[in-house]
């Protein structure tokens, strides 16, 4: 197997990557953070921390937490680009949904060569993001820079396409096929409940290139098509996987080229499952609270 910055283990490669991943939704990383995404106990994640400090790709302090150096943030970009291309490889080409990819690209990732790794890159089209809509490092380190705004943040009003979902969870996937609520699909927020309440959207299936790269449209990330028949919409309060049927919205706009448009589809989230979302802006309505997530990157390199 290839090392990443001279690791040759792979449980300190995950637990790299998985402080990244911590860092970037929480503005401290502690311990028993670590240990319940990598399902271990304290003393083992603890022990393991001691590790990647000594080796130089951690540091800890009591005011900052857990941090990466710059070596330890390279090493774990270069793993998160290695799983984020499988995934991508593993639905374009070996036909899996959006809701397997995960696990099957855990199993393959420390496995695969870096050849291996070049050729997938460029079958699949040189793709910029997984999936799920998270950005795809590139083979230096650095990651496309992309300003997203998660839904329950906007008001009635707001438009944009849907980019990412921050979920891994296969059942959540599959329930946000039912919606047709996928990665490339136009969003409207037509009402948004106060104290939490629920938030009501329109949206329509992709028309144009999907953010999983030129050969991956977002009916196939989840393993659905679209053809062009009214759908019945849904109601989905994000704690049951059940979709409740409600009335579809009527569409009678036309399509760039002049044919008749798809049908748009009303869906109401609770706003568990909309916090979830998170969308790229098609006009300049702010959000009301400070809930962006910013896709980041400028890495430095070690050598």
């Amino acid at each position: 197997m290839r090392t990443f910055c001279g690791l040759t283990t792979d449980g300190m490669l995950e637990y790299l990557a998985v402080i990244y991943q911590l860092a970037e939704v929480n503005e401290r990383v502690t311990t028993t953070a670590i240990a319940e995404a990598m399902y271990v106990s304290l003393p083992a994640a603890s022990s393991m921390l001691k590790r990647l400090e000594d080796s130089g790709f951690a540091e800890r302090s009591n005011v900052d937490g857990i941090t990466l150096t710059p070596q330890g943030t390279l090493a774990s970009l270069q793993l998160l680009r290695r799983h984020r291309l499988l995934e991508v490889f593993l639905i374009q080409i070996m036909g899996f949904t959006w809701d397997q990819v995960e696990a099957e690209a855990h199993r393959l990732e420390h496995s695969i060569s870096q050849e291996f790794e070049e050729r997938m890159d460029a079958l699949c089209g040189y793709p910029t993001h997984c999936p799920h809509g998270d950005p795809i490092p590139r083979a230096d380190g650095s990651l496309p820079t992309e300003t997203l705004v998660a839904v329950p943040a906007l008001e009635a009003g707001a438009q944009g396409i849907l980019r990412r979902v921050a979920s891994r969870d296969a059942s959540v996937l599959r329930y946000l096929s039912q919606l047709k609520l996928e990665p490339g699909c136009h969003v409207h927020v037509v009402d948004v409940a106060p104290f939490n309440g629920p938030i009501t959207l329109e949206l329509r299936p992709q028309q144009s290139q999907p953010p999983h790269g030129p050969l991956l449209s977002a009916g196939h990330a989840n393993g659905t098509q679209h053809n062009g028949t009214q759908h019945n919409s849904t109601h989905a309060n994000g704690t049951h996987d059940h979709p409740v049927a409600s009335s579809a919205a009527p569409a009678s706009a036309l399509s760039q080229n002049g044919h008749e448009a798809k049908p748009a589809l009303t869906q109401i989230l609770g706003a568990e499952l909309a916090e979830k979302l998170f969308l790229v802006l098609q006009t300049p309505t702010q959000p009301t609270t400070a809930s962006t997530s910013q896709s980041t990157v400028a890495l430095a390199h070690t050598e």
